[in-house]
């Protein structure tokens, strides 16, 4: 399929068509893979001022169903927060003391703030920026963390540590130049902390994969292609969702785009999608009792302050 716009990664013009719904809302969705490199994006996306408005007074209300988070939002914040504290830890000392503590860091898309408060319970020196006003207000009102109300292209400079972004990438209009001025941002061997779906997992529901929130559906082999001038991997796990840490790169190399084995596997993973594998080997059988489980331990939280609930699960370890 022949387009106008080129792929963000290699500038290919070239795209096999994937999708053409949005999976949420059922409008029309253009989605499909880069022949070049394998990158599945959206064709043709929102210009980055519309982008822009939507993520600073409609995402979160769209997405979440309120404007703040809920005490269920808190506590399965708070949950993923400290396992990424823990992956993020490991990183650190594989580096054999290459980073010293308290490490500055800045959480990108911080949301409500729960990452920034458990990095700071856990001795980091952790800041964050959030477009959404009703979110970064709730961090700041809540936890007392520093979570400014800003864009990444807001950002006016800073030397950190650490660097993380949860569920953000796939969402801005050009990862290349994001990753790009996220290395100006990092100090010497700094490390960039990415999550993202993954366009390979087998445990995603085909009826939400492909929406208009998400611009880009990365592969591990796309997402560090993407990476690869200005960040080395030193870390990985992509069982489900990608968790990524890259170290800072003195000096910036060639890119190293997919190769066509990498390509192939991306296009035939999509193809293979659908209801029987998401029940069978993806688990989506196990889903209702999962969540049947989980609104039991929603419900018993309802009534206690944010603070509070990030408390008690941090002191008791679960």
């Amino acid at each position: 399929m022949k387009i106008d716009p080129k792929c963000v990664l290699c500038s290919g013009q070239t795209f096999d068509l994937i999708s053409n719904v949005d999976s949420k809302s059922g409008q029309p969705l253009g989605v499909g893979i880069c022949k070049g490199c394998g990158l599945v994006q959206q064709l043709n996306p929102r210009s980055e001022s519309a982008l822009l408005s939507y993520y600073s007074h409609n995402y979160r209300g769209e997405y979440k169903g309120s404007y703040a988070p809920k005490s269920k939002h808190v506590l399965r914040a708070a949950k993923v927060a400290q396992e990424r504290i823990d992956f993020l830890a490991r990183a650190i000392e594989n580096l054999g003391g290459k980073m010293h503590m308290p490490a500055s860091l800045l959480d990108v898309g911080a949301g409500g703030g729960e990452f920034v408060y458990v990095a700071r319970r856990k001795g980091f020196e952790a800041s964050g920026i959030e477009p959404n006003i009703g979110y970064s207000e709730f961090a700041r009102t809540n936890y007392g963390v520093s979570v400014e109300t800003l864009h990444l292209h807001e950002l006016s400079g800073g030397a950190f540590d650490v660097v993380t972004l949860f569920h953000v990438l796939e969402h801005l209009p050009d990862p290349v130049t994001t990753i790009e001025s996220l290395h100006g941002v990092l100090r010497k061997s700094g490390l960039l902390f990415i999550e993202i779906p993954n366009i390979e997992q087998r445990d995603a529901s085909p009826a939400n994969i492909f929406f208009m929130a998400h611009i880009f559906y990365f592969s591990v082999a796309t997402l560090v292609s993407v990476a690869s001038p200005f960040f080395e991997l030193i870390q990985l796990e992509s069982r489900g969702n990608i968790r990524a840490i890259f170290m800072r790169r003195d000096t910036a190399v060639p890119r190293a785009l997919p190769t066509a084995k990498d390509i192939r596997n991306t296009s035939m993973r999509i193809k293979q999608k659908g209801w029987v594998e998401y029940l069978t080997t993806g688990g989506g059988w196990k889903k209702p009792l999962r969540r049947i489980i989980q609104l039991l331990h929603e419900g018993k939280v309802k009534n206690k302050s944010p603070k509070a609930i990030i408390d008690s699960l941090l002191k008791n370890g679960t």
